[in-house]
């Protein structure tokens, strides 16, 4: 690149990273849905036929069972809106494990993020008396979007500054924030007229107002069904969006034309332990009313967020689907046990089976990524920092 081409203005500079500016932008990704379509159903369609593999061996007939999930989960409006509120906080989490992706890295502390955001979010909820009215479930969600961002934030230093793999740094606080969390609350916060480890009640007016009589569907669902569209949106429509894109297709052009990788890793991770914190808030303020220990059960908010991530291929349509069906099978599975005489391995089957395939792809990524040639050591986050592959 000559000095004049590195001279370049941003508006320029910002040129070859927005292909959405060509007229042949919008035909190229619809050629291209069928292509991510097809990847996002087969982990699925794998998935099912395990499932029926072992309805099968256990005597059970398969379609019958399938038709009782299906019924369950989508069978009335009452049954539509469990669905929803179930892949709510999936979709969150998705959604911030996405944004990390497609910049390259593999931000999978969105776990950690979701507990310490729920319980600011109680603590807020139970403490903050003196903020009025409808302010009180707001300030108590922006709380624990800015406490779930916090937490990723060093994370995000190791991995911009001093190179440090972001995967090992961000799993290992999930486990500390799940047992920080139960140690707070059984040292300072807890409630001790039940039995559970968990907090106070949160006070009537922090409660997120309900959309649907009898279900946990509140504000929460349209919120979280916005931020998916905005994601879409960011990425391909917003010059942040657009470095990164860049640093996530080649870190090498993104710094030539001026793009800071380290921004972006940080931006990146921030902005998905906001989400990941926002996803627990809500949990605390709409489902739990407190703030319960160990209440993200198996496999867990976060780590469910991650396949949803890699089955929706990192597009905002995608994430949206693939945060559904893991919200089907959430809120299906304990009533298909109970009426269906299934247990509800069979529901954990289908969620391992997809994992599974999720922790395929991110493999197969970052053995891709180390692949790559190293841009140099003027900026370690650029070392690693290569297409995830999980995007448009």
């Amino acid at each position: 690149m000559t000095e004049n081409q590195g001279a370049l203005p941003p508006d320029r500079a910002l040129e070859p990273a927005n292909p959405f500016s060509q007229p042949s932008f919008r035909s190229g990704r619809l050629t291209r849905l069928p292509g991510r379509a097809g990847r996002a159903l087969v982990p699925l369609i794998v998935a099912l036929v395990v499932g029926a593999i072992v309805l099968v061996a256990t005597g059970r007939n398969p379609f019958d069972v399938y038709q009782l999930y299906l019924q369950q989960a989508a069978g009335s409006w009452t049954s539509l809106a469990n669905t929803f509120a179930a892949a709510t906080p999936i979709l969150l989490t998705g959604v911030g494990t996405a944004i990390a992706f497609r910049a390259g890295f593999f931000n999978v502390g969105l776990e950690g993020s979701v507990y310490v955001g729920a319980l600011a979010a109680a603590w807020a909820g139970a403490v903050w008396s003196s903020v009025p009215g409808v302010l009180l479930p707001i300030s108590a969600l922006l709380f624990a979007a800015l406490v779930g961002a916090l937490w990723v934030l060093v994370p995000a230093l190791l991995r911009a500054y001093l190179a440090i793999d972001e995967v090992v740094t961000t799993l290992m606080l999930d486990y500390v924030a799940v047992s920080l969390t139960s140690y707070i609350v059984l040292d300072h916060f807890l409630y001790n007229t039940v039995g559970n480890v968990q907090t106070p009640p949160v006070l009537p007016r922090a409660e997120l107002p309900s959309l649907v009589s009898g279900t946990n569907l509140t504000i929460g669902a349209p919120i979280a069904l916005i931020l998916a569209i905005g994601y879409g949106w960011f990425l391909h429509r917003t010059r942040t969006g657009a470095e990164i894109r860049t640093v996530g297709d080649s870190p090498r052009f993104a710094a030539s034309v001026g793009f800071s990788p380290r921004r972006v890793v940080i931006v990146t991770f921030l902005t998905g332990g906001a989400l990941g914190g926002l996803a627990g808030g809500m949990i605390a303020l709409g489902v739990l009313y407190n703030f319960t220990a160990g209440f993200s059960t198996s496999p867990g908010f976060g780590f469910t967020g991650i396949a949803v991530a890699v089955l929706g291929t990192g597009n905002w349509f995608g994430l949206i689907l693939a945060a559904l069906f893991f919200g089907a099978l959430a809120s299906a599975g304990g009533v298909v046990q109970l009426f269906g005489n299934v247990p509800i391995a069979l529901t954990e089957i289908l969620q391992g089976a997809l994992m599974i395939f999720a922790g395929v792809n991110i493999v197969r990524l970052r053995r891709r990524r180390s692949r790559r040639p190293a841009p140099g050591a003027s900026d370690p986050a650029t070392d690693p920092a290569v297409s995830a592959g999980v995007a448009e």
